[in-house]
């Protein structure tokens, strides 16, 4: 449990009370499902840097817990990638996605491919937007907080309830303007311990030679598999929702330039504090690391600041997640499937896919409890049968067939969840270190080889 004393507690109420006012402050100007997800695609510069930076980086206890297991080449797994596939993503895809009229990416698979591909591709987009690793981290600050008499199902609960609750009413840009105070605090706090930890340093524990290297004493194949998780920057749905959401395409384009430039900021901070709290505390913490370190080396008010900061960031990733898993479920799938028509009645299916999606949400945190674990394994399944239909959707070059695209959907995610299997049971154990690799090869290769036969087949059509 968190040693807080009345100020801190004080900091942190003031600072959770101002985000949650900043969402209510927001009112739909109708209640249509463009409103409630994509605030009328009206998100101007700062707003959309604000919205994009917190949501996209709201796994913070996730990066004490890679640092605890990688040391610092989780910066080459966690962090280069996303500035690399960021930069890809405001080069190529932002304009185009903001231009074109669908603002969720089944959306656009159903304008590309059919309806079989929007409905295929919105469960993969549901496994990569249910904020469960969210929720996880929420409800473990939550119990460091408050103590263990809270068990963690209840702190699940409460925090994924409060969290959400602007959403019915404001939809994104309740989000967004929650995500301010958000953004701001997310800086200071680690400013602050940055500054603390070099003033009063501890090194009772040196890292060992694993957490100096380069791949963490993983291997290339290992790093090389986390960098290709990255790409997990081009088919996100949040990230998807926030460039189709900004006021113009060029607001789009240089929203996640600027949002990237935060990144590589926040990263040199959180890494930093990481360094300093495994030094101080030593290794097997895992996801507690910076609660614990924040525990330990902050005094009464500044720890206040701290703690305030990494559950603004926690909180507003998880809200963002939620409603675009909300729209996924109830505008993507049932929509289509039940045929609602009205704009009206889709933004209150998205409603009450939100409420869905944090339900899923709590049970798959409390189930998995691992950051890392979440995003490692999820991420490997949805990726590769997102990736190529995502790709040619917004090339505005080459197309694809509608058989050819739903061909690499189920052969990236199939081929990534077959491989995932035989590994757990053991029966890839013959292939020595190839079969320790990352599902999401397995799941790549599959979804190339079905674009090549597909794209093959293809063109002995229109030859003959």
């Amino acid at each position: 449990m968190v040693t807080f004393t009345g100020l801190d507690f004080f900091v942190v109420a003031a600072v959770f009370a101002a985000t949650i006012t900043l969402g209510f402050s927001a009112k739909l100007r109708n209640n249509t499902s463009l409103q409630l997800l994509a605030a009328g695609r009206k998100l101007t510069l700062p707003l959309f840097v604000a919205t994009l930076v917190t949501t996209w980086y709201g796994g913070i206890l996730g990066v004490g817990e890679a640092f605890d297991a990688y040391g610092w080449s989780s910066w080459i797994a966690l962090g280069v990638p996303y500035y690399v596939f960021g930069l890809v993503y405001a080069l190529m895809f932002a304009r185009r996605v903001r231009i074109e009229e669908q603002i969720s990416l089944p959306e656009r698979f159903e304008r590309c491919y059919g309806l079989p591909s929007r409905l295929f591709g919105a469960v993969l987009v549901l496994l990569l937007g249910i904020p469960a690793a969210h929720v996880f981290m929420l409800a473990a600050l939550t119990q460091a907080v408050g103590g263990p008499q809270i068990p963690l199902a209840t702190a699940a609960v409460i925090g994924a309830a409060i969290g959400t609750a602007a959403l019915y009413r404001g939809g994104l840009l309740a989000d967004a303007r929650a995500n301010l105070a958000a953004f701001v605090m997310m800086y200071v706090s680690f400013i602050v311990i940055v500054i603390e930890s070099i003033v009063h340093p501890s090194h009772a524990h040196p890292l060992p030679a694993t957490h100096t290297s380069w791949d963490g004493g993983q291997g290339v194949l290992f790093v090389i598999g986390w960098f290709l998780i990255g790409s997990w920057t081009l088919v996100d749905p949040g990230f998807h929702q926030r460039a189709a959401s900004a006021e113009t395409p060029e607001v789009s384009r240089r929203g996640v330039i600027v949002s990237v430039a935060f990144w590589v900021l926040f990263d040199a901070l959180t890494l930093t504090t990481a360094y300093f709290a495994y030094r101080a505390l030593g290794p097997g913490l895992g996801a507690k690391l910076f609660i614990a370190y924040g525990d330990a080396a902050l005094p009464n008010g500044l720890k206040g600041v701290f703690f305030a900061g990494m559950l603004g960031v926690i909180l507003a990733a998880m809200t963002g997640y939620s409603l675009v898993s909300g729209g996924t479920i109830g505008r993507d799938i049932f929509g289509r499937v039940l045929g609602i028509q009205t704009e009206r009645s889709l933004a209150n299916a998205s409603r009450a896919g939100v409420a869905v999606s944090t339900v899923l949400a709590i049970v798959l945190a409390l189930t998995v409890k691992s950051v890392v674990y979440l995003w490692y394994d999820v991420g490997g399944l949805a990726i590769p049968g997102l990736l190529v239909p995502t790709i040619f959707a917004y090339s505005g070059r080459v197309a694809i067939s509608a058989g050819t695209a739903l061909a690499s959907m189920i052969g990236g995610s199939g081929g990534a969840a077959a491989w995932l299997i035989l590994k757990n049971e053991g029966w890839l154990s013959k292939l020595g270190e190839y079969g320790k690799l990352h599902h999401i090869y397995a799941g790549l290769g599959g979804a190339a080889a079905a674009l090549s036969i597909g794209m093959a087949i293809e063109r002995t059509r229109r030859t003959r």
